[in-house]
């Protein structure tokens, strides 16, 4: 059955360096299960929703065949499952990759205009394993990167909280950005 090697296969050959860094780049989760329509009796179906990450550079329907690719070969594998093939359907978002292209100059621009802002001036290039709009931009040939105050560790869940100096730091950095990129005087 999946098991957590099948996560460390999707991650074995992990090249991009901001990707290396990362604890588990391309993780995999079941965030949803639903069984049965009753709790006194068996269900007659199981369904679990999760995520599957897709990896820098590789389009959506590519990591999608690989999944599908894997249920396939476990279902295979199994003489209940043989008969009774797991079936994957794909719902709700789906997030493609996206970066901004090695040594563009917005990156160095962001940097220096944090650091004038009163931010640290060594802020390092990371990844992000999530799904954001910069992928949208990233299709569209637009230059794109994050950069906001506050742990990604603490968004989106419970405690979910920014402090008020990083706030006002990432607003003047993207001020002074802004000034500078686009010639404001």
């Amino acid at each position: 059955m999946w098991e957590n090697t099948d996560e460390r296969r999707i991650n074995a050959d992990v090249t991009h360096p901001a990707m290396r860094a990362l604890e588990l780049p391309y993780p995999v989760s079941v965030g949803r299960v639903h069984a049965g329509d009753w709790s006194s009796s068996v269900p007659d179906r199981l369904v679990a929703e999760g995520r599957y990450g897709v990896r820098l550079g590789e389009p959506v329907e590519q990591a999608r065949a690989v999944l599908e690719a894997r249920v396939a070969e476990v279902c295979a594998a199994h003489p209940w499952l043989a008969a009774h093939p797991v079936r994957v359907t794909w719902t709700g978002g789906a997030f493609a990759s996206g970066e901004l292209p090695a040594g563009h100059d917005l990156l160095p621009a962001v940097r220096a205009a944090v650091a004038d802002a009163g931010g640290p001036a060594d802020a390092p290039e990371t990844a992000v394993p999530a799904g954001t709009d910069l992928r949208l931009y990233a299709a569209a040939g637009i230059p794109t990167l994050h950069y906001g105050p506050g742990d990604l560790h603490l968004a989106h869940g419970p405690g979910e909280r920014v402090p008020v100096s990083e706030l006002v730091t990432a607003a003047r950095a993207f001020a002074l950005l802004a000034v500078r990129t686009c010639g404001v005087r």
